[in-house]
């Protein structure tokens, strides 16, 4: 039998407690199977490890000799396990660009998730319209974005995370607002807009531009917040997403108007560069984890 771990293990415990039977207790053996590993390595060896002529086990000048290599050896064998079971520590500084509706949703939740899997890396949060967001990927001084953004693919990665539900919303105090919405409507109507370019990109600029929409009244603010306070002070119907407002409908605060043509839900992308680091994936992944847990509750 050629040696191995268990022996080498079996000699530092003896070695250690100075007793066959209190090395068979730590190793959870008995104590002729500990013998038995003792005389196997002694013949691989060729050499005397323990004195028998003593009642305890104690050592002899070649076990002396060896001792320190034993321990050397358990101990690289424990750094071995160590390191094959630690995750890969991640360490690193990622300037992220979020659009509104991220940050008022699951960002509080991935953060969380983030410092609990990665506690080392560091992360830079920009808030902004997703025509800023793109402005600032496409020049570097973002590094990835959790947004409504369309960057060319040649340079960019945009996977998709999560599609928004937006309805128009305005008070059920203004009486002159119809119930349904129209392309000709909007026109006449006093519209709160989150920005001039509409921020929301994709399927909602297309519904405005293909079915030619112009705005006469129009108030511009930055943010979901500001244009839902707005409307519901009575001064304009707004562009919203449903479930941050749900509850403002539920109060009475605000109403649903129905849109003809329906809109199509705000595509929220995990936009990154091609060939970034791979902290950039693992920033992805977690959003995909806890928005899949929000699909699962």
């Amino acid at each position: 039998m050629s040696m191995n771990h268990r022996h080498i293990l079996t000699f530092y415990w003896a070695a250690r407690l100075g007793s066959f039977a209190r090395a068979a207790h730590r190793l959870n053996a008995t104590q002729s199977a500990v013998s038995m590993r003792i005389q196997e390595l002694e013949a691989q060896i060729g050499a005397q490890l323990f004195d028998r002529t003593q009642r305890t086990a104690r050592l002899t000048p070649q076990g002396v000799l060896l001792m320190p290599f034993a321990e050397e050896i358990l101990l690289a064998t424990e750094r071995f396990r160590e390191a094959a079971a630690a995750k890969e520590e991640v360490v690193g500084y990622i300037r992220l660009g979020v659009a509104e509706i991220v940050a008022l949703t699951w960002l509080p939740r991935f953060i969380g998730l983030l410092r609990r899997l990665y506690p080392r890396l560091q992360l830079e949060l920009e808030v902004a319209l997703s025509h800023v967001i793109e402005e600032k990927l496409d020049s570097g001084s973002l590094d990835m974005a959790f947004a409504a953004c369309e960057l060319p693919q040649s340079r960019f990665s945009s996977s998709p995370l999560e599609s928004v539900d937006f309805c128009w919303m305005c008070s059920p105090a203004v009486s002159e607002i119809p119930e349904v919405i129209t392309p000709r409507s909007l026109s006449e109507l006093p519209v709160i807009a989150t920005s001039r370019e509409w921020q929301f990109r994709g399927s909602t600029l297309s519904w405005l531009t293909s079915n030619d929409v112009h705005f006469r009244h129009l108030t511009i603010c930055n943010t979901f917040r500001t244009a839902a306070d707005l409307a519901v002070a009575g001064l304009g119907l707004a562009y919203l997403p449903e479930q941050l407002y749900r509850g403002d409908m539920v109060s009475g605060r605000l109403k649903r108007l129905r849109s003809d043509p329906q809109p199509v839900a705000l595509q929220i992308y995990s936009i990154r560069p091609l060939g970034g680091v791979p902290a950039h994936r693992l920033l992805e992944n977690a959003a995909e984890t806890v928005l899949a847990e929000d699909d699962v509750s």
